[in-house]
């Protein structure tokens, strides 16, 4: 047995064990290991306390959906037995699904954007250094931010259609305009996490990219 590996069992239950591979990779910090299960962002600083309770609010919201869609899917396998052993679903079981599943998904958008979850080609940025990752992180929170503006402006005004003929559900006769306030309060996430994405990256930039200036090595006496 070599000494790294005797190293490994040595500090194992301490997790300072690191592979070959992660030689010279640096470690993480407890922004991004507080975190939440995307990526995160490349070397950015800790957040101010009350970004970190936003970004608390978004976490929370985005179990509220896993919530419900964990109800939606206890519904359904409970539908399919009951149409199994009993010869009757649940009445309009589809019809819940439809309606909540689109509020459930809206959920989701914050906290995948908060945590660097969305979908990325990470072989375009294997080999670019920190402060492009940083700028093209940045970027991307810009997009996320008018893409929120603007959907959330159309929802707006389809949330008012909506009242305003008053459709229904076909069974149930659920409005479909309640669907839309839940996914208003996700697209203000959204801008949200975006907001807070984006000063992730820029606190992360270099001062000089930033237009800020270092403070000065020395001090004169007085």
């Amino acid at each position: 047995m070599g000494e790294r590996a005797r190293r490994c069992l040595r500090f194992a239950s301490a997790g300072r064990c690191r592979t070959q591979g992660d030689r010279g990779s640096p470690e993480l910090s407890d922004h991004n290991r507080s975190g939440e299960g995307g990526r995160g962002l490349p070397s950015s600083p800790p957040r101010p306390a009350w970004l970190a309770a936003i970004a608390a609010i978004i976490r929370y919201w985005a179990l509220l959906g896993g919530l419900l869609t964990l109800t939606l899917s206890v519904m359904t396998a409970l539908s399919a037995l009951s149409n199994l052993f009993l010869g009757r679903p649940f009445s309009a079981d589809h019809e819940l699904v439809k309606h909540f599943i689109a509020v459930a998904i809206f959920t989701f958008l914050p906290y995948c954007q908060l945590t660097g979850s969305n979908v990325t080609v990470d072989i375009f940025t294997e080999g670019m250094s920190e402060t492009r990752k940083l700028a093209m992180a940045a970027c991307s929170s810009l997009f996320a931010i008018a893409f929120s503006i603007v959907l959330f402006i159309q929802m707006y005004a389809g949330l008012f259609s909506y009242i305003r003929y008053r459709e229904v559900t076909p069974v149930l006769k659920l409005p479909l305009w309640t669907a839309f306030p839940p996914i208003l309060v996700s697209l203000l996430l959204l801008f949200a996490a975006a907001c807070i994405t984006f000063a992730d990256s820029w606190r992360g930039m270099p001062p000089a990219l930033r237009g800020a200036r270092s403070a000065p090595s020395d001090s004169k006496a007085g």
